[in-house]
């Protein structure tokens, strides 16, 4: 069986890129544009970042398979190269033990400090 390739995708600006509470089945790195990430509860969003070309988005979904924890939308035209989950898992498992377990503990703190400072902020 084949392995997905990386793609380009474009954007619009205003177009969703993935949302929060979404699947991550890929991880992108900004080629050109900008991107923000915004978080919500339902009530309200909150911009909690700009992201810039040569930054990598969305991995963290791909990492522990946890579900988006903001959404990522182009704020002008973008440009981005698409990573599939199947590419990055093999990836991953090509990578030391050590560095799998320390990615994952990395991951977990990242997401319980970031939803303690979402709780606080909306």
């Amino acid at each position: 069986m084949e392995e997905p390739e990386l793609e380009r995708r474009r954007y619009k600006p205003g177009e969703k890129i993935f949302g929060q509470g979404e699947a991550g089945d890929k991880a992108y790195i900004i080629e050109s544009g900008k991107v923000e990430i915004a978080k919500g509860n339902g009530n309200a969003e909150m911009i909690v970042a700009t992201v810039n070309p040569g930054s990598l988005i969305g991995e963290m979904a791909l990492i522990d398979d946890s579900p988006r924890m903001a959404t990522a939308r182009a704020m002008q035209a973008t440009t981005c190269v698409v990573i599939p989950k199947k590419v990055f898992d093999r990836t991953l498992r090509d990578s030391s033990p050590v560095l799998r377990i320390v990615l994952s503990t990395v991951m977990n703190r990242l997401r319980s400090e970031a939803e303690a400072n979402m709780k606080s902020t909306l």
